[in-house]
Protein backbone atom coordinates (compact mmCIF):
# COMPACT_ATOMS: atom_id res chain seq x y z
CA UNK A 1 0.00 0.00 0.00
CA UNK A 2 1.54 3.41 -0.92
CA UNK A 3 2.62 5.80 1.81
CA UNK A 4 -0.20 8.30 2.42
CA UNK A 5 1.75 10.76 4.58
CA UNK A 6 1.96 14.32 3.22
CA UNK A 7 5.24 14.91 1.42
CA UNK A 8 6.53 17.39 4.03
CA UNK A 9 5.69 15.02 6.88
CA UNK A 10 7.33 12.10 5.09
CA UNK A 11 10.44 14.23 4.52
CA UNK A 12 10.61 15.08 8.22
CA UNK A 13 10.12 11.44 9.20
CA UNK A 14 13.04 10.38 7.01
CA UNK A 15 15.21 13.20 8.41
CA UNK A 16 14.48 12.14 12.00
CA UNK A 17 15.33 8.54 11.14
CA UNK A 18 18.61 9.74 9.64
CA UNK A 19 19.69 11.63 12.78
CA UNK A 20 18.38 9.22 15.44
CA UNK A 21 21.77 7.56 15.96
CA UNK A 22 23.78 10.78 15.82
CA UNK A 23 26.27 10.85 18.74
CA UNK A 24 24.46 13.81 20.32
CA UNK A 25 21.09 12.04 20.17
CA UNK A 26 21.74 8.31 20.41
CA UNK A 27 21.69 8.28 24.22
CA UNK A 28 18.25 9.94 24.40
CA UNK A 29 15.31 7.67 25.14
CA UNK A 30 12.60 7.40 22.50
CA UNK A 31 10.30 9.69 24.47
CA UNK A 32 13.07 12.27 24.91
CA UNK A 33 13.89 12.12 21.21
CA UNK A 34 10.23 12.60 20.28
CA UNK A 35 10.01 15.64 22.55
CA UNK A 36 13.03 17.18 20.85
CA UNK A 37 11.73 16.21 17.40
CA UNK A 38 8.36 17.88 18.03
CA UNK A 39 9.85 21.34 17.43
CA UNK A 40 12.39 20.34 14.77
CA UNK A 41 12.47 22.26 11.50
CA UNK A 42 13.90 21.40 8.10
CA UNK A 43 15.91 24.17 6.45
CA UNK A 44 16.76 24.21 2.75
CA UNK A 45 19.78 26.41 2.07
CA UNK A 46 20.96 27.85 -1.23
CA UNK A 47 24.65 28.03 -2.07
CA UNK A 48 26.35 30.72 0.09
CA UNK A 49 23.20 31.23 2.18
CA UNK A 50 23.96 32.10 5.80
CA UNK A 51 22.79 29.61 8.42
CA UNK A 52 23.81 31.77 11.39
CA UNK A 53 26.16 34.62 12.21
CA UNK A 54 28.92 34.82 14.78
CA UNK A 55 27.71 36.14 18.17
CA UNK A 56 24.04 35.56 17.30
CA UNK A 57 21.85 34.02 20.01
CA UNK A 58 22.22 30.23 19.73
CA UNK A 59 18.61 29.12 20.06
CA UNK A 60 19.09 26.09 17.83
CA UNK A 61 21.73 23.64 16.74
CA UNK A 62 21.73 21.81 13.43
CA UNK A 63 22.58 18.50 11.80
CA UNK A 64 23.51 18.43 8.13
CA UNK A 65 21.29 16.11 6.07
CA UNK A 66 22.60 16.89 2.58
CA UNK A 67 25.31 19.13 1.16
CA UNK A 68 28.12 20.91 3.00
CA UNK A 69 28.27 23.77 5.49
CA UNK A 70 31.37 25.82 6.23
CA UNK A 71 32.24 27.44 9.53
CA UNK A 72 34.22 30.65 9.14
CA UNK A 73 35.30 33.90 10.70
CA UNK A 74 36.08 37.25 9.12
CA UNK A 75 39.26 39.17 9.90
CA UNK A 76 39.21 42.91 10.58
CA UNK A 77 40.17 43.34 6.92
CA UNK A 78 37.18 41.25 5.80
CA UNK A 79 39.19 38.19 4.83
CA UNK A 80 37.39 34.89 5.32
CA UNK A 81 39.09 32.25 7.46
CA UNK A 82 37.53 28.79 7.04
CA UNK A 83 37.47 26.95 10.36
CA UNK A 84 35.79 23.74 9.22
CA UNK A 85 33.72 22.14 6.48
CA UNK A 86 30.90 19.89 7.68
CA UNK A 87 29.08 17.35 5.53
CA UNK A 88 26.11 15.01 6.01
CA UNK A 89 25.46 13.78 9.57
CA UNK A 90 27.73 16.44 11.10
CA UNK A 91 26.34 18.72 13.82
CA UNK A 92 26.62 22.49 13.53
CA UNK A 93 26.43 25.08 16.31
CA UNK A 94 26.08 22.62 19.18
CA UNK A 95 29.11 24.00 21.06
CA UNK A 96 27.24 27.24 21.77
CA UNK A 97 24.81 25.35 24.03
CA UNK A 98 27.57 24.69 26.52
CA UNK A 99 29.01 28.21 26.54
CA UNK A 100 28.14 30.73 29.23
CA UNK A 101 26.68 33.31 26.85
CA UNK A 102 25.06 30.88 24.37
CA UNK A 103 26.27 32.74 21.29
CA UNK A 104 27.56 31.14 18.12
CA UNK A 105 31.39 31.41 18.11
CA UNK A 106 31.62 31.40 14.28
CA UNK A 107 29.61 32.11 11.14
CA UNK A 108 28.05 29.25 9.18
CA UNK A 109 26.90 29.17 5.56
CA UNK A 110 26.05 26.58 2.92
CA UNK A 111 28.76 25.84 0.39
CA UNK A 112 26.21 24.38 -2.04
CA UNK A 113 22.49 23.68 -2.00
CA UNK A 114 22.13 21.93 1.35
CA UNK A 115 19.54 20.72 3.82
CA UNK A 116 19.85 20.80 7.60
CA UNK A 117 17.53 19.97 10.45
CA UNK A 118 17.24 22.54 13.25
CA UNK A 119 16.76 21.39 16.86
CA UNK A 120 15.95 23.42 19.95
CA UNK A 121 18.99 24.01 22.16
CA UNK A 122 16.80 24.85 25.16
CA UNK A 123 14.80 21.62 24.98
CA UNK A 124 17.94 19.57 24.40
CA UNK A 125 19.66 21.09 27.45
CA UNK A 126 16.63 20.44 29.62
CA UNK A 127 16.48 16.81 28.51
CA UNK A 128 20.11 16.34 29.50
CA UNK A 129 19.58 18.00 32.89
CA UNK A 130 16.62 15.70 33.56
CA UNK A 131 18.51 12.50 32.74
CA UNK A 132 21.98 11.74 34.04
CA UNK A 133 22.13 8.65 31.82
CA UNK A 134 21.55 10.72 28.67
CA UNK A 135 23.94 13.38 29.89
CA UNK A 136 26.77 10.89 30.44
CA UNK A 137 26.08 9.35 27.05
CA UNK A 138 26.52 12.74 25.38
CA UNK A 139 29.65 13.43 27.45
CA UNK A 140 31.15 10.17 26.19
CA UNK A 141 30.37 11.16 22.59
CA UNK A 142 31.90 14.60 23.09
CA UNK A 143 35.00 13.11 24.72
CA UNK A 144 35.47 10.84 21.70
CA UNK A 145 35.10 13.84 19.39
CA UNK A 146 37.64 15.79 21.45
CA UNK A 147 40.13 12.93 21.13
CA UNK A 148 39.65 12.91 17.36
CA UNK A 149 40.12 16.69 17.28
CA UNK A 150 43.40 16.39 19.18
CA UNK A 151 44.66 13.88 16.62
CA UNK A 152 43.58 16.24 13.84
CA UNK A 153 45.33 19.21 15.47
CA UNK A 154 48.51 17.14 15.75
CA UNK A 155 48.26 16.30 12.06
CA UNK A 156 47.70 19.94 11.06
CA UNK A 157 50.55 21.30 13.16
CA UNK A 158 53.20 18.58 13.06
CA UNK A 159 52.76 16.76 9.77
CA UNK A 160 53.91 17.83 6.30
CA UNK A 161 51.56 19.16 3.64
CA UNK A 162 51.87 15.88 1.72
CA UNK A 163 50.94 13.90 4.81
CA UNK A 164 47.86 16.07 5.41
CA UNK A 165 46.64 15.81 1.81
CA UNK A 166 47.13 12.04 1.68
CA UNK A 167 45.31 11.56 4.99
CA UNK A 168 42.44 13.65 3.65
CA UNK A 169 42.25 11.64 0.41
CA UNK A 170 42.27 8.35 2.32
CA UNK A 171 39.42 9.62 4.52
CA UNK A 172 37.26 9.78 1.37
CA UNK A 173 37.80 6.11 0.50
CA UNK A 174 34.70 4.00 1.19
CA UNK A 175 35.53 0.73 -0.56
CA UNK A 176 38.11 -1.92 0.24
CA UNK A 177 39.88 -2.36 -3.11
CA UNK A 178 43.34 -0.99 -3.84
CA UNK A 179 42.01 1.18 -6.68
CA UNK A 180 39.25 3.55 -5.59
CA UNK A 181 37.26 6.32 -7.26
CA UNK A 182 36.54 9.28 -4.98
CA UNK A 183 35.10 12.76 -5.35
CA UNK A 184 36.30 15.93 -3.66
CA UNK A 185 33.33 17.07 -1.52
CA UNK A 186 34.03 20.80 -1.86
CA UNK A 187 36.19 23.22 -3.84
CA UNK A 188 39.95 22.75 -3.65
CA UNK A 189 40.37 26.18 -2.06
CA UNK A 190 38.16 25.14 0.86
CA UNK A 191 39.97 21.83 1.25
CA UNK A 192 43.31 23.67 1.31
CA UNK A 193 42.01 26.05 3.97
CA UNK A 194 40.73 23.14 6.04
CA UNK A 195 44.16 21.48 5.81
CA UNK A 196 45.91 24.71 6.86
CA UNK A 197 47.75 25.31 3.60
CA UNK A 198 47.65 27.59 0.58
CA UNK A 199 45.69 26.40 -2.50
CA UNK A 200 48.97 26.39 -4.45
CA UNK A 201 50.48 23.96 -1.96
CA UNK A 202 47.47 21.66 -2.21
CA UNK A 203 47.70 21.68 -6.01
CA UNK A 204 51.43 21.00 -5.87
CA UNK A 205 50.96 17.93 -3.66
CA UNK A 206 48.16 16.65 -5.89
CA UNK A 207 50.35 17.08 -8.99
CA UNK A 208 53.21 15.24 -7.29
CA UNK A 209 50.94 12.29 -6.49
CA UNK A 210 49.71 12.30 -10.07
CA UNK A 211 53.28 12.31 -11.46
CA UNK A 212 54.13 9.40 -9.18
CA UNK A 213 51.19 7.54 -10.73
CA UNK A 214 49.41 7.24 -7.40
CA UNK A 215 46.49 9.45 -8.39
CA UNK A 216 44.43 10.25 -11.48
CA UNK A 217 42.66 13.62 -11.50
CA UNK A 218 39.71 14.75 -13.61
CA UNK A 219 38.32 17.90 -12.02
CA UNK A 220 36.74 16.95 -8.70
CA UNK A 221 36.72 13.25 -9.63
CA UNK A 222 39.83 11.35 -8.55
CA UNK A 223 41.04 7.80 -8.83
CA UNK A 224 43.45 6.56 -6.20
CA UNK A 225 45.55 4.10 -8.19
CA UNK A 226 47.02 2.42 -5.13
CA UNK A 227 45.40 2.88 -1.72
CA UNK A 228 48.03 0.67 -0.10
CA UNK A 229 50.91 2.81 -1.40
CA UNK A 230 49.27 5.98 -0.12
CA UNK A 231 48.75 4.34 3.27
CA UNK A 232 52.45 3.42 3.34
CA UNK A 233 53.37 7.08 2.82
CA UNK A 234 51.59 8.19 6.01
CA UNK A 235 52.60 5.33 8.29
Amino acid sequence: MPNTLPRSELKMTKALQQIRQHPLLASLSDSQFQELAATARLCDLKADEILFLQNADAQRFYIVLEGNVKLFRLTSEGREIVMNVLGPDCSVGEAAMFMAEHHYPVNASAIECSEVIALSSQIYQRLLMDSSESCFGVLAALACRLQNSLVEIETLTLKSASHRVIRFLLSLVQGESDREDIKLPVAKQLIAARLAMQPETFSRVMNDLRKRELLSVKGCHLTILSVSQLEDLVQ
